[in-house]
């Protein structure tokens, strides 16, 4: 055999070799501050079975779960250069960067959980207005779901809470949204901004004495060890988001970014749905775990806070995005 020969027969079976291997998939890498069992879990795991199976495993999706990636503001500067590709997290955590998403903050937004179905489907005008704010605010995400996450009560370590003025200096995390730390201000609470990964600590060590979350979130970070007092405030369903980096999306072909775009939708209607459904199983065990469930003077609450309502929509310009959410 000639050395030609031989050349020419090398290049053919690598050739052979190539074409017979399929493409290496494409990784999406998918960070959630929450652990499980909660609803962005449920959200990020239908997601990844139905992206895979739709794409033939030409997409595989990794879920780090858990604060793995860092708080929401760490991965949402990880998915601007690169290093994460998705996220799902709570809107109030990414209204540094497109602070409409503030309105969210104003408790008592919603008066039952259609109304806010009907807020996220995608074909909403609310979803439409937030799907253009993300991609103007030039912060490099791709809103694909607006999703739910549970009813937000208010936990504390520092007593039973049943009406407002139980709040009166008591010392309150509150998330980035200036408008958040302005409700819960209003009714006396002393507030301080940290991330959800800090609450922990943050009870344990008297930076704070009080929070607010979704039943699945205290539940499932087992913050009832260190805030026994649970006040069913039903103040905010969990307004939550599906987002992915701009770029990454981009690179895909149509026939993907519809299967990613539609899978996300998908979850983001269960995740809302699987908040309800955690709202009723969990808080059914907090008796057994030491918590204090409290029933509050709800009505003293929204006499509170609603009457910020108009004021803040009118201070940024939101007021036909307001009369939009009220009349859905």
């Amino acid at each position: 055999m000639t050395t030609r020969t031989f050349s020419r027969l090398v290049l053919v079976a690598a050739t052979t070799m190539l074409l017979a291997t399929p493409a290496m998939a494409e990784t999406l890498r998918l960070g959630t501050v929450v652990s499980a069992p909660h609803p962005w879990i449920d959200a990020a795991e239908t997601f990844k079975a139905e992206v895979e199976a739709a794409t033939d495993g030409r997409i595989n999706v990794q879920i780090f779960p858990g604060g793995q990636l860092g708080n929401d503001q760490t991965m949402v500067d990880e998915i601007r250069i690169g290093t994460t590709d998705m996220i799902i997290g709570g809107v109030m955590n990414i209204s540094p960067y497109i602070s409409d998403f503030e309105i969210f903050s104003l408790n008592y937004l919603f008066e039952d959980m259609g109304e806010f179905k009907a807020a996220t489907s995608p074909d909403s005008p609310v979803f439409q207005y937030f799907d253009n704010a993300v991609s103007e605010s030039g912060v490099g995400l791709k809103l694909l779901s607006l999703t739910g996450g549970g009813t937000r009560n208010l936990s504390t370590n520092t007593g039973p809470v049943t009406q407002p003025s139980d709040m009166e200096g008591v010392k309150m995390r509150v998330t980035g949204s200036r408008l958040d730390a302005e409700m819960w201000q209003s009714v006396g609470a002393l507030t301080t901004s940290l991330p959800w990964t800090e609450i922990y600590t943050g009870l344990q060590t008297g930076v704070v004495g009080a929070f607010e979350s979704t039943i699945s979130g205290y539940y499932s970070s087992r913050l009832y060890e260190v805030a026994p007092y649970h006040a069913k405030t039903e103040h905010q369903v969990m307004m939550s988001h599906i987002s992915i980096s701009e770029n990454r999306f981009s690179r895909f072909s149509a026939e993907d970014q519809a299967i990613i775009l539609e899978t996300a939708q998908h979850a983001g209607t269960l995740g809302t749905d699987k908040g309800v459904e955690y709202d009723a199983e969990f808080i059914q065990e907090f008796e057994g775990l030491g918590v204090t469930v409290t029933e509050v003077d709800k009505q003293a609450f929204i006499d509170a806070v609603v009457p910020l309502h108009d004021a803040f929509a009118e201070e940024r310009g939101l007021t036909e995005l307001l009369e939009t959410i009220r009349n859905l």
